[in-house]
Protein backbone atom coordinates (compact mmCIF):
# COMPACT_ATOMS: atom_id res chain seq x y z
CA UNK A 1 0.00 0.00 0.00
CA UNK A 2 1.85 3.51 -0.56
CA UNK A 3 2.02 5.71 1.78
CA UNK A 4 -0.96 8.53 3.37
CA UNK A 5 0.05 11.07 1.26
CA UNK A 6 0.27 9.12 -2.58
CA UNK A 7 -2.85 6.93 -1.37
CA UNK A 8 -4.82 10.11 -1.64
CA UNK A 9 -3.48 11.41 -4.56
CA UNK A 10 -4.41 8.52 -6.70
CA UNK A 11 -7.74 8.51 -4.74
CA UNK A 12 -8.37 11.62 -6.57
CA UNK A 13 -7.03 10.54 -9.52
CA UNK A 14 -9.36 7.54 -9.77
CA UNK A 15 -12.41 9.33 -8.65
CA UNK A 16 -11.34 12.33 -11.49
CA UNK A 17 -10.91 9.56 -14.49
CA UNK A 18 -13.70 10.02 -17.09
CA UNK A 19 -14.11 6.14 -16.90
CA UNK A 20 -15.78 7.11 -13.55
CA UNK A 21 -19.43 7.69 -14.41
CA UNK A 22 -20.74 8.15 -10.90
CA UNK A 23 -19.25 9.50 -7.09
CA UNK A 24 -20.52 10.48 -3.70
CA UNK A 25 -19.60 13.34 -1.26
CA UNK A 26 -17.58 11.73 1.45
CA UNK A 27 -19.68 11.48 4.28
CA UNK A 28 -19.58 10.76 7.75
CA UNK A 29 -21.21 7.91 8.83
CA UNK A 30 -19.49 5.36 11.16
CA UNK A 31 -17.84 2.14 9.76
CA UNK A 32 -20.16 -1.08 11.16
CA UNK A 33 -17.47 -3.60 10.77
CA UNK A 34 -15.75 -5.22 13.67
CA UNK A 35 -12.24 -4.43 11.92
CA UNK A 36 -10.89 -1.13 11.55
CA UNK A 37 -11.53 -0.20 7.68
CA UNK A 38 -8.17 -0.66 5.69
CA UNK A 39 -5.67 2.26 4.45
CA UNK A 40 -6.84 1.79 1.01
CA UNK A 41 -10.38 2.45 1.68
CA UNK A 42 -10.11 5.18 3.86
CA UNK A 43 -8.28 6.84 1.06
CA UNK A 44 -11.40 6.02 -1.56
CA UNK A 45 -13.77 7.34 1.11
CA UNK A 46 -11.94 11.06 1.82
CA UNK A 47 -12.65 11.82 -1.60
CA UNK A 48 -15.89 9.62 -2.69
CA UNK A 49 -18.07 7.46 -0.35
CA UNK A 50 -18.27 4.97 -3.31
CA UNK A 51 -18.06 4.87 -6.55
CA UNK A 52 -18.88 3.19 -10.22
CA UNK A 53 -17.46 2.88 -13.12
CA UNK A 54 -18.48 2.66 -17.16
CA UNK A 55 -17.71 -0.55 -16.64
CA UNK A 56 -20.12 -1.54 -14.41
CA UNK A 57 -18.08 -1.64 -11.33
CA UNK A 58 -19.41 -0.59 -8.40
CA UNK A 59 -17.48 0.39 -4.94
CA UNK A 60 -19.89 0.45 -2.16
CA UNK A 61 -19.79 3.31 0.47
CA UNK A 62 -18.50 3.03 4.25
CA UNK A 63 -21.75 2.38 5.36
CA UNK A 64 -23.36 0.02 2.82
CA UNK A 65 -19.93 -2.52 3.52
CA UNK A 66 -21.18 -4.07 6.63
CA UNK A 67 -24.55 -4.68 5.76
CA UNK A 68 -23.87 -6.47 2.29
CA UNK A 69 -21.28 -8.72 3.97
CA UNK A 70 -23.67 -9.36 6.80
CA UNK A 71 -26.21 -10.37 4.41
CA UNK A 72 -24.07 -12.04 1.88
CA UNK A 73 -22.87 -14.09 4.28
CA UNK A 74 -26.67 -15.21 5.92
CA UNK A 75 -27.76 -15.62 2.46
CA UNK A 76 -25.57 -17.32 1.28
CA UNK A 77 -24.19 -19.66 4.42
CA UNK A 78 -20.56 -18.53 3.80
CA UNK A 79 -17.87 -19.37 6.00
CA UNK A 80 -15.95 -16.02 5.84
CA UNK A 81 -13.84 -14.62 8.67
CA UNK A 82 -14.19 -11.70 9.62
CA UNK A 83 -11.35 -10.10 7.61
CA UNK A 84 -13.50 -10.53 4.36
CA UNK A 85 -15.38 -7.39 3.46
CA UNK A 86 -17.81 -7.28 0.60
CA UNK A 87 -17.12 -3.69 -0.92
CA UNK A 88 -18.54 -4.03 -4.88
CA UNK A 89 -19.97 -5.77 -7.70
CA UNK A 90 -19.84 -5.98 -11.47
CA UNK A 91 -22.38 -7.88 -13.64
CA UNK A 92 -22.20 -11.28 -11.93
CA UNK A 93 -19.60 -10.88 -9.70
CA UNK A 94 -18.48 -9.89 -5.93
CA UNK A 95 -15.71 -7.50 -5.39
CA UNK A 96 -14.31 -8.71 -1.97
CA UNK A 97 -11.37 -6.95 0.08
CA UNK A 98 -9.51 -9.70 1.82
CA UNK A 99 -7.24 -8.35 4.90
CA UNK A 100 -6.02 -11.47 5.46
CA UNK A 101 -5.09 -10.54 9.34
CA UNK A 102 -3.73 -14.34 10.34
CA UNK A 103 -1.89 -14.10 6.81
CA UNK A 104 -2.53 -17.91 5.65
CA UNK A 105 -3.82 -16.23 2.21
CA UNK A 106 -0.73 -14.53 0.63
CA UNK A 107 -1.11 -11.52 1.54
CA UNK A 108 -5.25 -11.04 0.94
CA UNK A 109 -6.31 -8.13 -1.46
CA UNK A 110 -9.06 -7.42 -3.74
CA UNK A 111 -10.86 -10.31 -5.20
CA UNK A 112 -13.23 -11.49 -7.15
CA UNK A 113 -15.63 -14.25 -7.25
CA UNK A 114 -18.66 -15.50 -9.68
CA UNK A 115 -22.03 -15.06 -7.24
CA UNK A 116 -22.70 -18.42 -8.05
CA UNK A 117 -19.33 -19.34 -6.85
CA UNK A 118 -18.96 -17.30 -3.63
CA UNK A 119 -16.02 -19.28 -2.55
CA UNK A 120 -14.07 -19.74 -5.94
CA UNK A 121 -11.77 -16.28 -5.02
CA UNK A 122 -9.59 -15.09 -8.46
CA UNK A 123 -7.45 -11.98 -6.65
CA UNK A 124 -7.24 -9.11 -8.91
CA UNK A 125 -5.00 -6.31 -6.80
CA UNK A 126 -3.52 -6.24 -3.47
CA UNK A 127 -5.56 -3.19 -2.77
CA UNK A 128 -8.35 -1.10 -3.64
CA UNK A 129 -6.72 1.59 -5.13
CA UNK A 130 -4.43 -0.24 -7.36
CA UNK A 131 -7.83 -2.37 -8.61
CA UNK A 132 -9.80 0.83 -9.69
CA UNK A 133 -6.57 2.83 -11.05
CA UNK A 134 -6.30 -0.18 -13.46
CA UNK A 135 -9.82 -0.63 -14.05
CA UNK A 136 -10.04 3.57 -14.51
CA UNK A 137 -7.18 3.83 -16.65
CA UNK A 138 -5.81 6.46 -14.17
CA UNK A 139 -1.91 4.17 -14.31
CA UNK A 140 -1.15 1.08 -14.33
CA UNK A 141 -1.19 -0.76 -10.84
CA UNK A 142 2.11 -0.13 -9.50
CA UNK A 143 2.46 -3.04 -7.87
CA UNK A 144 0.25 -5.70 -9.01
CA UNK A 145 -0.82 -9.11 -7.65
CA UNK A 146 1.49 -11.90 -8.80
CA UNK A 147 -1.43 -13.63 -10.35
CA UNK A 148 -2.15 -10.56 -12.74
CA UNK A 149 1.85 -9.68 -12.70
CA UNK A 150 2.11 -13.27 -14.26
CA UNK A 151 -0.49 -12.80 -16.84
CA UNK A 152 0.62 -9.80 -18.31
CA UNK A 153 4.20 -11.13 -18.36
CA UNK A 154 3.05 -14.08 -20.78
CA UNK A 155 1.43 -11.71 -22.65
CA UNK A 156 4.28 -9.61 -23.26
CA UNK A 157 6.72 -12.70 -23.49
CA UNK A 158 8.99 -11.51 -20.64
CA UNK A 159 10.22 -14.03 -18.44
CA UNK A 160 12.04 -12.20 -15.96
CA UNK A 161 9.12 -10.20 -15.12
CA UNK A 162 7.33 -14.04 -15.19
CA UNK A 163 10.15 -15.24 -13.40
CA UNK A 164 9.72 -12.55 -10.41
CA UNK A 165 5.73 -12.88 -10.37
CA UNK A 166 6.23 -16.62 -9.91
CA UNK A 167 8.76 -15.84 -6.71
CA UNK A 168 5.29 -14.04 -5.18
CA UNK A 169 2.92 -16.66 -3.25
CA UNK A 170 -0.41 -16.95 -4.94
CA UNK A 171 -4.17 -16.95 -3.48
CA UNK A 172 -5.19 -20.01 -2.53
CA UNK A 173 -6.83 -21.53 -5.82
CA UNK A 174 -4.88 -20.07 -8.27
CA UNK A 175 -2.61 -23.61 -8.26
CA UNK A 176 -4.03 -23.89 -11.73
CA UNK A 177 -3.01 -20.37 -13.01
CA UNK A 178 0.40 -20.76 -10.89
CA UNK A 179 1.00 -24.14 -13.09
CA UNK A 180 -0.19 -22.47 -16.36
CA UNK A 181 2.49 -19.70 -15.51
CA UNK A 182 5.37 -21.76 -14.63
CA UNK A 183 5.14 -23.73 -17.65
CA UNK A 184 5.11 -20.48 -20.17
CA UNK A 185 8.46 -19.27 -18.20
CA UNK A 186 9.52 -23.11 -19.16
CA UNK A 187 8.19 -22.61 -22.74
CA UNK A 188 10.47 -18.93 -22.83
CA UNK A 189 13.15 -20.50 -21.64
CA UNK A 190 13.81 -23.35 -23.50
CA UNK A 191 13.23 -21.15 -26.60
CA UNK A 192 16.31 -19.19 -25.26
CA UNK A 193 18.31 -22.13 -25.22
CA UNK A 194 18.22 -22.87 -21.16
CA UNK A 195 18.17 -26.39 -20.56
CA UNK A 196 18.70 -25.81 -16.57
CA UNK A 197 16.18 -22.90 -16.15
CA UNK A 198 13.50 -24.18 -18.51
CA UNK A 199 13.53 -27.40 -16.30
CA UNK A 200 13.55 -25.96 -13.33
CA UNK A 201 10.53 -24.14 -14.43
CA UNK A 202 8.70 -27.26 -16.06
CA UNK A 203 9.09 -29.25 -12.81
CA UNK A 204 7.74 -26.23 -10.49
CA UNK A 205 4.94 -26.48 -12.97
CA UNK A 206 4.24 -30.28 -12.71
CA UNK A 207 4.84 -30.46 -8.68
CA UNK A 208 1.73 -27.82 -8.62
CA UNK A 209 -0.19 -29.50 -11.12
CA UNK A 210 0.25 -32.82 -8.55
CA UNK A 211 -0.44 -31.60 -5.42
CA UNK A 212 -3.40 -29.71 -6.66
CA UNK A 213 -4.61 -33.50 -7.85
CA UNK A 214 -7.38 -35.40 -6.58
CA UNK A 215 -5.86 -38.02 -4.14
CA UNK A 216 -4.73 -41.16 -5.88
CA UNK A 217 -4.34 -38.70 -9.20
CA UNK A 218 -0.63 -37.54 -8.46
CA UNK A 219 1.25 -39.76 -10.09
CA UNK A 220 -0.78 -39.76 -13.32
CA UNK A 221 -1.09 -36.02 -12.97
CA UNK A 222 2.48 -35.37 -13.00
CA UNK A 223 3.28 -37.61 -15.97
CA UNK A 224 0.32 -35.51 -17.73
CA UNK A 225 2.39 -32.39 -16.77
CA UNK A 226 5.90 -33.57 -18.12
CA UNK A 227 4.36 -34.64 -21.22
CA UNK A 228 2.50 -31.21 -21.77
CA UNK A 229 6.30 -29.60 -21.20
CA UNK A 230 7.41 -31.42 -23.63
CA UNK A 231 4.94 -30.71 -26.08
CA UNK A 232 5.73 -26.77 -24.97
CA UNK A 233 9.47 -27.68 -25.98
CA UNK A 234 8.73 -28.97 -28.89
CA UNK A 235 6.71 -26.28 -30.04
CA UNK A 236 9.42 -23.71 -29.64
CA UNK A 237 12.10 -26.05 -31.45
CA UNK A 238 14.10 -27.49 -28.46
CA UNK A 239 14.06 -31.41 -28.83
CA UNK A 240 16.81 -31.96 -26.14
CA UNK A 241 14.74 -30.54 -23.69
CA UNK A 242 11.54 -32.27 -24.85
CA UNK A 243 13.25 -35.69 -24.65
CA UNK A 244 13.72 -34.53 -21.35
CA UNK A 245 11.07 -34.37 -20.31
CA UNK A 246 9.35 -36.98 -21.98
CA UNK A 247 11.87 -39.07 -20.11
CA UNK A 248 10.61 -37.51 -17.04
CA UNK A 249 6.73 -38.74 -18.07
CA UNK A 250 7.76 -41.99 -18.12
CA UNK A 251 9.30 -42.28 -14.96
CA UNK A 252 6.56 -39.86 -13.00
Amino acid sequence: MKNEEDAGALARAIVASARVVETRAPGSAAWMMPLPAPADLEALFAVSDGLTLADGTRILGREEIAPATRWLKEERSLHWGDDLLVVGERDDLVIVRDLDLEGRRAGGGVLEAPTDGLEDFARVGRDLLGYLAARAGVEGDARPAPEQAAKDAIARRDAAALARALEEPFYPGGEALFAHAALALGEMRAKNGDHEGAMDAFARSVETRARAARRGAETSERAAGWRACARAADAVGSSEIAAACRARAEVA
